[in-house]
């Protein structure tokens, strides 16, 4: 599934800002796999 440029900077915007990775322990790429099957709701 292909994701459009904006939509992508936007997740990686809250990823940064909210510390994702480092209060959760899960990459970008996980974070925004888990985004597009829709288990996580931002």
């Amino acid at each position: 599934m292909k994701i459009n440029d904006e939509m992508l900077d936007r997740l990686g915007t809250y990823f940064v800002y909210h510390a994702v990775y480092d209060t959760y322990g899960i990459t970008f790429e996980n974070f925004v796999e888990r985004w597009l099957r829709g288990i996580l709701d931002i």
